[in-house]
């Protein structure tokens, strides 16, 4: 239970219980987050207790992001005895000088460092105002893992170049370790005389005095600040140590607060990523080209490393790379096969289950490559109807990279890849199924074609030919005209049956490319109508299979038809390309445009044939027209799938 709240002149009597510590009461101001100020008596009262430890004057200031949050002043001072208290006259004491410029230059470390939200730039913050803080030559900040050892250490005082030349960073054994395992300050006069110190390795500067002090938020170590060579003293002093401690509790807040800030970026630009992941897949239907914009999104978006897709090929008993995004796109070929039975990734693929390993010299399944050897590393599995087909992997050079935030993301995104490849599944087997009908509809066209036609004048000739051989004998004279009529029926039927065969693709596109086609129907429907046509072509035709430019080829003719028979346009723009994974057809005429609510659609085959013809690619149809304002057809279909692909598992 807190005290009753002091007051009247002896309030400060309930401050210290110590006769060698005596206060002098300057002015005292507390302000919170919400603006307003607390009594500053009752602050002090509650900050007594911690102010105890210092025998001169503090000036206690807390920030957030670099904004002043409280301010407490107190000058304490230790006195030689109980009964011969030594205090200072304002502006005669060098004290009080020391005792300001102390203040002074914690109040600007603590400044400095809250002003920043960058966790790196904050960490190397932390180094360097702690070395100016106490004057020492070097100074380091360890870094703590999960499992108690240093993931991290960043110098301040030593160049890259000398760091370089070190080598390796340290792990935490010898001094360093004592710190670590007992999460007290240390100070000592000659390092090298402890007990557990271990020396330092080659290129190494010399170091003597040590000050250690342990970085702590909420009872959890974060890690540790190394300070060394004291600049004009022996060793760091007890007041060193106090001032060390303080700004390394403001460090912990500081390098929280950029951890949080920075996780909550990193979620927010994967968020953003998913979202734009989930757009952009739905709209590919095509394997290889899916897997690569998937190794490219999350190497753009999330910063990985390496980003490598393994496709599980269990007939090999294997799984292959199939897209690959980072440092190793160039230096790894893509269809590269490794035992299912070996590494991380082959490990995930035979389990269905996510591996999570920061540090692969812990993990037995770690398979090292020559020339790809890595830190850390992450691989999901991709589960299609309840069969894993396969693995997303990223790894980094750098230790204890991924956390739980990445194992969700990736573990949404193979979700996400799942559905999309059972679409392209599915896709395949529409166009399959449609290129069946298609055929078969095709087929029932010609054989109508030929019963109504061809066979029915076969059958005619046989008819003839009956009648004839039965008038052979009685008037062979009048048989030889009717014999000629007959043989020019039969050649009749096998022109009719050439056209037939020729028909499968029009006449006008045999040994001719369809640029080379359009030229001549755009010259036929401006002689026939006077309408000016421009054409904006952005494709190569032959690189489309014959069905498509067969298709499109119908189309305009159809579209082309239509405007000379009704739109009475003066002007017509076509225009072909490619954009965002479709083939995008647009015809349009500023001619006479009719109601799409009124009109009777179906009543012709025009608009109909040019639906028709649309869907058969997979595609589709937009009119846009209203009476006087033209007309406008707008068709896209999916590009081709350039080489049938292995079925999925």
């Amino acid at each position: 239970m807190r005290p009753p709240r002091p007051s009247g002149p002896d309030w400060f009597a309930g401050v210290s219980s110590s006769p060698y510590i005596d206060f002098i009461p300057v002015p005292i101001a507390a302000k919170g987050p919400n603006g307003l100020f607390f009594n500053g008596p009752m602050v002090i009262w509650a900050a007594g207790r911690f102010l105890m430890s210092f025998y001169r004057g503090r000036a206690l200031v807390g920030f957030y992001r670099g904004r002043p949050l409280a301010i407490m002043f107190c000058t304490v001072i230790m006195t030689s005895s109980p009964k011969n208290p030594q205090v200072p006259k304002p502006g005669d004491s060098d004290m009080n000088a020391s005792v300001y410029a102390e203040g002074s230059g914690l109040h600007e470390a603590i400044r400095t460092l809250t002003s920043h939200l960058s966790l790196d730039t904050v960490l190397q913050q932390v180094a360097d105002l702690s070395r100016e803080l106490v004057s020492s030559t070097y100074s380091a900040l360890g870094i703590m893992g999960e499992d108690g050892t240093l993931v991290q250490f960043i110098t301040s005082g030593i160049s890259q170049e000398d760091r370089d030349r070190i080598g390796e960073p340290p792990e935490g054994k010898g001094i360093l370790g004592v710190v670590l395992r007992e999460g007290q300050s240390l100070r000592l006069a000659d390092l090298g005389q402890h007990t557990v110190s271990v020396g330092f390795p080659a290129n190494h500067p010399s170091m003597r005095s040590f000050l250690g002090v342990p970085i702590t938020f909420k009872g959890v170590v974060l890690g540790n600040l190394y300070l060394t060579n004291k600049i004009g003293a022996d060793e760091f002093s007890a007041d060193d140590e106090n001032i060390v401690t303080l700004f390394a509790a403001q460090a912990a807040v500081a390098i929280e607060n950029a951890r949080l800030f920075e996780a909550e970026t990193r979620r927010s630009t994967q968020l953003d990523v998913l979202n734009l992941m989930g757009r952009e897949l739905t709209r590919i239907f095509d394997l290889d080209l899916l897997l690569k914009k998937v190794a490219a999104l999350l190497c753009e978006g999330f910063q990985y490393q390496n980003v490598q897709i393994f496709w599980v090929d269990l007939e090999s008993n294997s799984i292959q790379i199939r897209a690959l995004a980072g440092l190793d796109e160039d230096r790894l070929p893509v269809g590269t096969h490794r035992p299912l039975d070996q590494g991380i990734a082959g490990w995930v693929a035979r389990t269905g289950q996510t591996a999570l390993c920061n540090d692969v010299r812990e993990d037995p399944r770690y398979n090292a490559i020559k020339g790809f050897e890595t830190a850390a590393e992450l691989a999901v599995p991709v589960i299609l109807q309840d069969a894993t087909v396969a693995v997303i992997n990223v790894d980094s050079m750098v230790p204890n990279l991924f956390d739980d935030s990445d194992v969700k993301t990736l573990e949404t995104l193979a979700d996400q890849l799942a559905v999309a490849i059972e679409n392209i599944n599915l896709y395949d087997q529409q166009q399959d199924q449609a290129q069946r009908l298609a055929v078969a509809d095709e087929r029932d066209r010609i054989g109508r074609d030929l019963h109504d036609g061809v066979i029915q004048s076969m059958y005619a000739v046989g008819l003839t030919l009956e009648d004839i051989s039965s008038q052979a004998d009685k008037e062979p004279e009048s048989v030889k005209p009717r014999i000629k009529d007959v043989v020019n029926d039969l050649n009749q039927a096998i022109g009719d049956i050439r056209r037939y065969i020729m028909d499968l693709r029009p006449t006008e596109l045999q040994g001719r490319r369809l640029d080379e086609a359009l030229v001549s129907l755009v010259g036929y429907l401006e002689d026939r109508t006077g309408v000016s046509v421009t054409v904006d072509m952005d494709i190569d035709p032959s690189l489309l299979p014959e069905r498509y430019f067969v298709n499109i080829w119908h189309i305009l003719q159809e579209s082309f038809s239509n405007i000379e028979k009704y739109a009475h346009a003066k002007n017509v723009s076509l225009s072909l390309g490619v954009s965002n994974g479709d083939i995008c057809l647009t015809i349009a005429d500023d001619g006479n445009g009719f109601d799409l609510e009124t009109a009777e659609l179906g009543r012709g085959y025009g608009l109909p044939n040019i639906k028709d013809r649309a869907e058969r690619l997979g595609g589709v149809l937009h009119i846009e027209s209203a009476p006087g304002a033209g007309t406008k057809l707008d068709i896209k279909v999916p590009v081709p799938v350039p080489a049938p692909q292995p079925r999925l598992v």
